[in-house]
């Protein structure tokens, strides 16, 4: 009797016990790891932003938000965010600055709870440096290229038909110049022959002379 009386009286405290204990099952989504990592020190720049959870987020809606803020304090998040089971992901723009960037999220978790946090990671200016070449590799050819489709749009004609145009449009054409020659010579051809016909006319001073 004195035992069952005992185990009664115990019960609801029990019981009441096992309420208040903290329960696995009612706790809220957590982070569990980034890329890049939170206080990372970076020598490659990242091309994105991934974000881990121990439970799939709830995607789409406009409760969730991954924001990346540059030294300058210019956004650099770039599109829309990626969910793919327990990882939200978000593109980022080129990063051209070396210094801290700031991580700022906010996704609703599995149970609707919303977890938010703030994650910071470096660039340094080797990273910064080493992307910078490559950029102006990628620039180089297309000026080039440019140059090369000008030049290939203006030759240089040096053909004889294309030197009477240059000399027609200077007022020098050869054919006008062999033309005026011909007119000359014609011209003096035909002064000599009107000469030696007064010559040669009978009564002239030079037939007189002869007799």
């Amino acid at each position: 009797m004195r035992k069952s009386r005992t185990a009664a009286l115990i019960a609801p405290f029990a019981a009441a016990a096992l309420l208040l204990a903290p329960s696995p099952a009612l706790a809220h989504d957590v982070l569990t790891g980034s890329d890049p990592e939170d206080g990372d020190t970076l020598d490659t720049l990242p091309e994105e932003v991934v974000l881990s959870f121990n439970n799939a987020p709830m995607e789409g809606g406009s409760g969730s938000a991954v924001v990346v803020t540059g030294p300058d304090g210019a956004e650099k998040q770039e599109g829309d965010l990626a969910f793919d089971g327990t990882d939200v992901a978000v593109g980022l723009a080129p990063l051209e600055e070396a210094g801290e960037y700031t991580i700022a999220f906010r996704v609703v978790s599995s149970d609707g709870h919303p977890i938010q946090d703030t994650l910071t990671f470096s660039v340094t200016e080797e990273a910064v440096a080493a992307a910078a070449p490559e950029e102006a590799e990628e620039e180089a050819p297309a000026g080039g290229a440019e140059e090369t489709e000008e030049a290939e749009e203006d030759p240089i004609d040096e053909s004889p038909a294309a030197a009477e145009e240059d000399a027609a449009e200077n007022g020098t054409s050869p054919l006008m110049v062999l033309v005026g020659i011909v007119v000359a010579v014609a011209a003096i051809g035909a002064v000599v022959l009107v000469v030696v016909r007064m010559r040669n006319r009978p009564g002239s001073g030079g037939g007189s002379a002869r007799s």
